[in-house]
């Protein structure tokens, strides 16, 4: 596997990139101190995971969770000493799939990444009480329209991008399900979030979840489920 890690804080990324070198199927630990310098990185294309810090100088988190899920569709895992509610649902928003408060990264973070890795999502117990007690955010302007009606907007193609992406799967595993270009389906997506009104890959795999049976039997990257035995919460 191989890591990006985005922390702007050099002792806590020298030690978290250190930790990361350290963990079983992890080939190669990436840093940057920015959003722009991630980015950068991730351009390069062979990433399978990002790491981000939500505060962060220049883009900043949110915004480079954003795009790094809208654009490169890659599972972005917050690490952050943020924990308040409205922080919380914003990384949801954002399209990250994960969340670990600093404190306890270090020891939660092994089986964060495998979650991660395997096409389901990792929110550890206080970051998951909170999603829970509130409605999950979906995008306004899909609101005012039910999920089939914006789902009859898409092709026949950009259909089964979705479908993908709802069950999971990243740009690079969708197309060689599919048997197209990267780039095609980068381009897919980009169409799809326009035609359903919302801003990144969560919010589309929303609306498909609401309408449509997942493709197959892969876990939901999206539905927390019972506690791991290690102070989080993991998927199935």
């Amino acid at each position: 596997m191989r890591l990006v890690l985005i922390e702007d804080d050099d002792a806590y990324r020298l030690a978290m990139a250190s930790h990361l070198r350290q963990l079983a199927g992890v080939e190669e630990v990436l840093v940057a101190g920015d959003g722009e310098q991630g980015l950068e990185l991730m351009a390069a294309g062979g990433t399978d995971l990002v790491l981000l810090d939500l505060v962060l100088p220049g883009l900043g988190g949110l915004e480079t969770c954003r795009r790094i899920s809208a654009d490169a569709g890659l599972p972005v895992l917050i690490i952050t000493s943020q924990d308040d509610p409205h922080w919380v649902h914003q990384i949801w928003q954002a399209g990250a799939r994960g969340y670990l408060h600093k404190g306890r990264a270090f020891e939660q973070v092994e089986v964060a990444i495998k979650s991660l890795g395997a096409g389901a999502s990792w929110w550890d117990h206080k970051a998951t009480s909170i999603l829970q007690a509130g409605t999950r955010p979906t995008a306004s302007a899909a609101q005012a329209l039910s999920a089939a009606s914006l789902l009859d907007t898409l092709t026949s193609r950009e259909r089964e991008v979705l479908a993908q992406l709802a069950a999971g799967l990243g740009n690079r595993a969708i197309a060689e399900r599919l048997g197209i270009g990267e780039g095609t389906v980068r381009s897919h997506v980009h169409l799809v979030l326009q035609k359903l009104h919302v801003s990144n890959r969560t919010q589309a795999a929303l609306i498909w979840l609401s309408a449509e049976p997942l493709p197959s039997d892969p876990p939901d990257p999206h539905h927390c489920c019972q506690a791991d035995g290690r102070g989080g919460r993991q998927t199935d």
